[in-house]
């Protein structure tokens, strides 16, 4: 859950990832990627009527994050206002006419579709700022826009994604070896018959589309997933995903109402188009129960008669925010960096 309240010292006429309180008094908004906790205001009447009365505000996102917040009609009103690649931007003071110029660049996040960091250069110096990130070690170093042809740019200040800079989470498997358990794991059972299938008891609505995505290449399927709105723009996902209910692999939901009380009954049916009754086993992608474990574990483990555990975090981890924020202050690479200050924002 973010506690971010929004802010950048350098830069405090930006607001990043939160929509309300004195961040409506912003001269430009961005938005990282979208998850609730990084939206909070962000349909609010308040900030309607702001834009409404205002010829330079906008909102910067990715294209993905733009087409996933236009995809509910409770943000429609923004895609007038939205922007998708900013590069040069102009921070306007609407009372005096004053001006700010700033370079604004996107770079991958990896922590979910369209998730990006932001990195700022103007006259205040350059900040990165993450949102949510899961990036492992040395692909910073392959991020081009990090760099000044042969150098490291300096980098003022880093706000930084601290989720699991905790030492219980020093090492989280790669998304990779996470897939290979999970695929090894649902390979075993709808092998056995048309009949075996499996839930990915996902917490989110959108984020594992990794999963879905690998896993419908692994297995020649497709994902059973509730709706195809949010990836009508986003073919790379699309051609993994079904509302056609007659696969083994499903990550559909259950209504918000009724997910406490459903267990790991298949949101859609427990029994197959002719009458059979499935075989159904439930696999929920975790994080934090897996780092609280005591003893190391596979990163897959069976909780139930039906019922398992899989470590898969959006989040990197404690080893792998060390070495990211040590790129940018240049000591890991002995480049020529400078880095002022170290955000953390949970």
């Amino acid at each position: 859950m973010s506690s971010f309240a929004g802010r950048m010292k350098e830069y405090p006429t930006i607001s990043l990832d939160r929509f309300d309180r004195e961040n409506l008094h912003a001269q430009a908004y961005f938005l990282s990627h979208c998850h609730k906790d990084h939206m909070k205001g962000l349909k609010g009447p308040l900030l309607k009527r702001k834009l409404q009365f205002s010829r330079t505000v906008r909102l910067y996102c990715s294209f993905v994050t733009k087409e996933l917040l236009l995809n509910n009609p409770k943000y429609a009103f923004w895609e007038e206002y939205t922007l998708e690649s900013p590069t040069q931007i102009s921070l306007v003071d609407e009372a005096s006419g004053e001006k700010q110029e700033i370079v604004v660049t996107l770079l991958p996040a990896g922590h979910c579709p369209g998730s990006v960091m932001f990195l700022f250069e103007g006259c205040h110096g350059n900040v990165l700022y993450t949102g949510d990130f899961r990036l492992a070690v040395g692909d910073a170093s392959r991020m081009e826009q990090l760099h000044s042809g042969s150098r490291v740019k300096d980098i003022q200040s880093v706000y930084l994604d601290s989720t699991f800079y905790d030492p219980r989470f020093y090492q989280i498997p790669s998304r990779e070896v996470c897939l290979r358990g999970i695929a090894e794991l649902i390979g075993n059972w709808i092998s056995q018959s048309r009949y075996h299938v499996v839930w990915l008891n996902c917490k989110a609505a959108y984020g594992y589309e990794y999963l879905f995505t690998n896993l419908g290449e692994e297995f020649s399927t497709q994902v059973h997933v509730n709706s195809l709105n949010m990836f009508k723009k986003m073919p790379e996902i699309l051609s993994y995903v079904t509302t056609d209910r007659r696969c083994q692999i499903h990550a559909c939901r259950h209504p918000k109402d009724e997910e406490f009380l459903q267990g790991n009954r298949l949101p859609c049916g427990s029994t197959a188009a002719d009458g059979t009754p499935l075989r159904i086993i439930s696999i929920k992608p975790s994080t934090m129960w897996f780092g609280e474990r005591t003893k190391k574990t596979n990163v897959v483990i069976k909780t139930g008669a039906s019922s398992y555990r899989a470590c898969f975090s959006f989040h990197s981890s404690y080893s792998e925010v060390r070495f990211f924020w040590f790129f940018p202050c240049g000591v890991l690479l002995n480049k020529l960096a400078y880095c002022d200050k170290v955000h953390y924002c949970l």
